[in-house]
């Protein structure tokens, strides 16, 4: 797939100079004879990130269903980074949540992620909601996690101070059940078994909120294959 996606896709005004950056907030919009090559390459990076058994990506499983909205940085060699993300209704009102986001290790450290979960919040119209928007994400990466619980202004489960609020705790079962049918989280941590049975994270060292973090991910699922399941209020 070329560096520009081709003329029938329009590029964002790109902070960087060496990066195209493409925003879809309807993934179908992309061209079926585009979605393979574009797959493997989402794919690729994240086999590069985790230690994958199988892809996580699939036909059935695709990131081109209507129901997501996708992010694609490239440089000169292709794809280097991406963000999958949906908006979803639950009984509070719309909700934003981070279906995926990888960027490759040399194009890391850039403020790649931070720009996507800015397009994020920005599309999704969190910005014009005086209360906030209610922001989910699934994770085992301390990293993440911690990147994510800097934009809120509560999250549940809370690694740092063990506090719960009963509406994000709530907002965690309901999204969960809406996202992940027959998938349930154990409370009150809210750790989904299994979710990573297909990939392992490789863990690294971890500095700051993110070491503090890593610690209290190790005490509560310490099996590579589990994760949490996280929401909090997010600040705009």
């Amino acid at each position: 797939m070329s560096r520009n996606l081709g003329s029938r896709y329009q590029g964002l005004k790109s902070p960087w100079a060496d990066y195209a950056i493409y925003s879809f907030p309807d993934a179908s919009e992309i061209d079926h004879a585009d979605r393979r090559p574009l797959m493997d390459a989402m794919n690729g990076i994240i086999a590069v990130n985790w230690q994958a058994v199988e892809p996580h990506w699939t036909a059935t499983s695709s990131p081109f269903d209507k129901k997501y909205s996708l992010i694609l940085v490239y440089d000169g060699s292709g794809l280097v980074a991406f963000s999958v993300y949906r908006i979803l209704e639950i009984s509070t009102g719309l909700a934003i949540y981070r279906s995926g986001t990888e960027v490759l290790p040399a194009h890391q450290g850039r403020g790649l992620y931070g720009f996507f979960t800015t397009e994020v919040l920005k599309r999704s119209g969190a910005a014009e909601r005086a209360d906030g928007m209610l922001y989910g994400w699934r994770t085992r990466n301390p990293i993440v996690w911690a990147a994510n619980a800097k934009i809120c202004e509560k999250v549940t489960p809370s690694l740092l101070d063990d506090a719960q609020d009963p509406a994000l705790q709530a907002a965690c079962v309901e999204m969960c059940a809406s996202l992940y049918p027959g998938k349930p989280l154990e409370l009150p941590d809210m750790i989904m078994r299994g979710a990573y049975g297909h990939i392992k994270h490789h863990r690294q060292s971890y500095h700051g909120t993110a070491s503090l973090v890593d610690v209290a991910m190790s005490r509560k699922i310490p099996n590579s294959a589990d994760a949490l399941f996280s929401v909090g209020y997010a600040r705009v």
